[in-house]
């Protein structure tokens, strides 16, 4: 469109608009991008976008009241709060009510507004009860000017978000379907609805798609009571193509850590999830990860799957290859992980890291010398140790009771015993079918130093295997 010799439009650009409403460049910038912003009027130096401000300013007094009273503070009165004489009377709750709608949202609760007050934001009430005032008031009361002063009050403005550290995906088959089926209007409910669906959940909460409004995840209301425009409304109203952008935004602003090729490469399935993926090479729920992964560690019971959910957001255990409504075939009705996608995780040991485990244990100096004792169960029984045998033999060697088992998991976790040399399903011989060492794996636990409260450990006069010990 070009701008005609004789034409009274006067132009603007996004560093006068950002000038003139007293916002940042950048925020300006991203005012175009969204829904109903005046499309440009000409071109100027440079390529230079021109723009009507006349339009602009329009657009700012339906969409960003907060910014329009920063450019007008003499004219307060043209936004959408109602008229009437300056000391007429108000309580607190009006109060919220006016600024939910002057900003476009939900009435301000009253909790909310005696903090504000307790904080100087909004003035102490005009009148008291008991005042002796005219008329008389039974509650705090403020004056239209007092309160319209507070809603009205200079805001901070929030730049736009418009993307978040990826690409905004593809409507999916089914957001399509739905859009051409639908095409009218959209309450917050049905986006909340939509928008669990289309990511394979629960519908969003609501107070959770009313925060992404503020940060500007997601678009303003088209439509809002009493706005004067035709069908009337009753209660906010978003366009199919105000929402769309926030149905089809990346799945996350924080990229998670995905496992990294080379290590995917390097890790070594078991004989047991080996022979699995082979009669079963289908797709895998999260509860069948969570029943491998028990397995393959050699737990008794399942993994938790809150766990398993921590380790998605961690990146350790990839994200679902797959999600209701997402358009593919076979449709599937929870989220989906291909074999090679959960394997990585699967064949993957998860305990102490080997920098902490390093760091704790003793070097090779530091360690006592074993006692006649243990020089002859290790001579007697070359063989691998259970947990339980472990125990028995910490015991002993310190003079006491076996060591309690959930301390020597502890002492696993924390780097001081080293995981266990076998589990049960690694696919080597003989087959265990619980978690043991090898004698070398644990002597150096058993010979570790000791402080004041070993003192026993000193002890060597005692004889003979203990009992029961890798029977």
């Amino acid at each position: 469109m070009m701008i005609p010799a004789n034409s009274t439009i006067k132009q603007t650009t996004l560093e006068k608009i950002a000038k003139r409403y007293k916002v940042g460049y950048s925020t300006a910038a991203s005012w175009p991008d969204e829904p109903a912003f005046p499309s440009p009027v000409d071109q100027g130096w440079g390529r230079t976008q021109l723009y009507d401000e006349a339009a602009v300013d329009e657009w700012v007094w339906e969409n960003k009241p907060e910014a329009w009273v920063k450019a007008h503070p003499k004219q307060k009165d043209k936004l959408s709060l109602p008229a009437g004489a300056p000391k007429d009377l108000m309580p607190l709750q009006r109060i919220g009510e006016l600024e939910g709608r002057f900003l476009s949202r939900e009435a301000t609760p009253v909790a909310t507004l005696r903090t504000y007050i307790s904080r100087g934001v909004l003035a102490r009430p005009d009148r008291r009860a008991g005042d002796g005032g005219q008329p008389k008031v039974e509650q705090d009361m403020w004056f239209r000017e007092t309160a319209y002063a507070y809603i009205t009050r200079p805001r901070s403005i929030r730049r736009k978000v418009q993307k978040g550290d990826g690409e905004p995906r593809e409507p999916s088959a089914f957001l399509t379907q739905y859009f051409e089926e639908n095409p009218g209007l959209l309450t917050l409910e049905k986006i909340a609805e939509l928008d669990g669906k289309e990511h394979g959940r629960e519908p969003t909460a609501m107070t959770t798609l009313k925060i992404y409004i503020s940060q500007g995840k997601l678009a303003r209301p088209d439509r809002k009571p009493r706005d004067g425009k035709t069908p009337a409304v009753d209660e906010r109203m978003w366009e199919p193509a105000s929402v769309l952008p926030f149905f089809c935004r990346p799945a996350s602003r924080r990229r998670t850590v995905q496992p990294r090729e080379d290590q995917a490469a390097s890790v070594e399935p078991s004989a047991f999830l080996t022979q699995y993926f082979e009669e079963n090479p289908g797709l895998l729920t999260l509860e069948k990860i969570a029943e491998l992964d028990g397995r393959e560690q050699g737990r008794k019971q399942p993994t938790a799957e809150s766990s398993l959910k921590v380790y998605i957001s961690q990146g350790k255990l990839a994200r679902a290859d797959r999600l209701p409504n997402d358009g593919k075939t076979p449709a599937v009705d929870e989220p989906m992980w291909t074999p090679a996608a959960a394997l990585p995780f699967l064949a993957t040991p998860r305990q102490a890291s080997r920098g902490k485990r390093d760091s704790a244990m003793p070097a090779d100096g530091e360690l006592r010398e074993p006692s006649a004792s243990l020089q002859r169960y290790f001579a007697k029984h070359p063989g691998l140790l259970s947990l339980e045998t472990i125990a028995e033999l910490d015991g002993r060697e310190l003079g006491r009771k076996p060591t309690a088992l959930t301390t020597l998991r502890s002492y696993i976790s924390q780097g001081r015993l080293v995981r266990a040399d076998r589990l049960p399903n690694d696919g080597r011989t003989p087959a265990v079918d619980e978690p043991m060492w090898t004698p070398a794996a644990a002597l150096p636990y058993l010979l570790r130093p000791v402080g004041r409260g070993g003192a026993a450990a000193k002890k060597t006069a005692a004889d003979g295997d203990p009992q029961g010990a890798g029977q």
